[in-house]
């Protein structure tokens, strides 16, 4: 309480991943992510709440930022985690992606670290107008839209403003949102 108005202190927090996640749901057993590796129906129950989890790169993503080793984070084990933290020599992006199989990891890390924000619009500063990431080519747009969008796009990305080398993203559309935009 505060001394001087009586009211209760404002102590939230900013939301984080940890609200969204689904061990963070009521009626959660949450012993479950405590269990040892040889606990295969906890580990079990654990993974499954973990498939269907929102927060997963984020979860993982702490788990290897804090040197996490005990219990199941993003549904994987200590053991598995450090294999794959190991794998990918300690670059913790790579490890995430790769332990959930999942490019648009890497994409976004690509998008944030070679753009830069001038005035509303972010521009690509690398020289390069596409990049290849396992094996696969991605414009800049491409790499973009599924950066800020999780998805792939509908159809080509194209940018909406003048801007040289913008990939903001409310300067790209998909087939999609050019559809949308015409009717």
């Amino acid at each position: 309480m505060s001394l001087n108005t009586g009211s209760v202190t404002d102590r939230r927090r900013a939301t984080d991943w940890q609200d969204t996640a689904a061990c963070a749901r009521p009626n959660i057993n949450v012993e479950v992510f405590h269990a040892r590796e040889g606990d295969k129906p906890s580990v079990t129950q654990a993974r499954s709440i973990c498939g269907h989890c929102p927060s997963r790169i984020a979860c993982l993503t702490t788990a290897f930022t804090e040197g996490d080793q005990w219990g199941i984070r993003a549904g994987l084990t200590p053991r598995q985690r450090t294999a794959h933290l190991k794998k990918a020599n300690g670059n913790i992006t790579r490890a995430v992606a790769d332990a959930l199989n999942d490019t648009a990891v890497l994409l976004k890390n690509l998008y944030w670290q070679h753009t830069e924000t001038r005035g509303r619009h972010r521009v690509w500063l690398d020289h390069r107008d596409w990049v290849n990431v396992r094996g696969k080519p991605y414009t800049i747009n491409r790499l973009a839209w599924i950066a800020l969008n999780g998805h792939d796009p509908h159809g080509h990305v194209t940018r909406t403003c003048n801007v040289e080398r913008c990939i903001a993203q409310g300067c790209l559309t998909d087939g999609t949102t050019r559809k949308q935009a015409r009717t």
